[in-house]
């Protein structure tokens, strides 16, 4: 596998040397917040869409936002020099003392790697069969909706789906509605339009997702943000989950019950195909 290229601080490091301190918050506490972006041909896709959720995000949790982190990614992304890549951007509170209390002043660490990544997603992609996982999405928690560092949850729930022969865990909320998966948001096509469960259902804002929202819109899908259970889900015609890097990929099975054909329905090849095109447009 390539190495990836390593930006700290602005700063080009060997992808195997030392980065930062053992230290900063972000390797003590999981203290910071992250974006994960698709850059294609020198470009990132809605860079711009990343840098204002990353900045509200860090304005909640009180971490300043360094003015050149769009500068710093696509200077990573150019010496990566790869057609199309995975963009990591994390930002941490930085060093601190010993303890919960922040530092002050904030010092923020700004990490960004890039690694190189399969063709931008289109229709034919392979669907992803998910598992129920047994812990929840605490939607009620001081961090819900933030992009946070702390994804401990999601790496012990990825082993569990794994275990039970699946791509990827499905997140319940405390009140048993779907929420999110691992690392995707999910949408669901019910009596013709779409569903996508809503921020309280502790669903991140995802950049893909509000994409999704504006090619539905384009090509007259509709598309309703509302609490749903697994039943809904089970009895979907078609099912879709959706991050930066992937696109809308098709979810073939929930456990082990089929959703729909257990193939990309009709809707979600449309809204891969119109994804595809717009990344490809927008990232010539």
């Amino acid at each position: 596998m390539t190495s990836p290229v390593v930006s700290i601080n602005g700063e080009l490091r060997a992808a195997d040397g030392l980065h930062v301190s053992g230290l900063d918050r972000g390797v003590l506490l999981a203290d910071g917040l992250f974006e994960t972006m698709r850059g294609r041909n020198g470009r990132i896709f809605r860079i711009d869409r990343h840098m204002t959720r990353l900045a509200a995000g860090l304005s909640a949790i009180g971490i300043p936002m360094p003015g050149t982190l769009r500068d710093w990614s696509l200077a990573a992304l150019g010496a990566a020099a790869h057609q199309d890549a995975r963009v990591r951007l994390t930002v941490t509170r930085g060093l601190g003392p010993p303890g919960l209390l922040p530092p002050n002043p904030v010092r923020p660490t700004v990490i960004i790697a890039v690694w190189p990544i399969g063709d931008i997603a289109g229709p034919g992609l392979a669907a992803v069969s998910l598992h129920v996982a047994s812990g929840r999405r605490n939607e009620r928690a001081m961090s819900a909706g933030l992009k946070t560092l702390s994804y401990t949850d999601g790496v012990l729930a990825l082993i569990e789906a794994q275990r039970h022969g699946a791509d990827d865990a499905l997140f319940l909320d405390t009140d048993d509605h779907c929420s999110e998966t691992t690392v995707a948001n999910l949408f669901a096509v019910v009596d013709g339009g779409l569903i996508t469960p809503p921020a309280s259902c502790g669903a991140l804002p995802g950049i893909t997702r509000s994409v999704v929202f504006e090619l539905a819109a384009a090509l007259g899908i509709r598309c309703d943000e509302r609490a749903f259970g697994i039943e809904d889900l089970l009895g979907a015609s078609e099912a879709f989950v959706t991050n930066s890097t992937r696109g809308p990929v098709a979810v073939s099975r929930v456990g082990d019950r089929a959703i729909g054909t257990g193939t990309s329905g009709e809707l979600t090849r449309r809204l891969a195909d119109a994804y595809r095109s717009l990344v490809l447009r927008e990232c010539p």
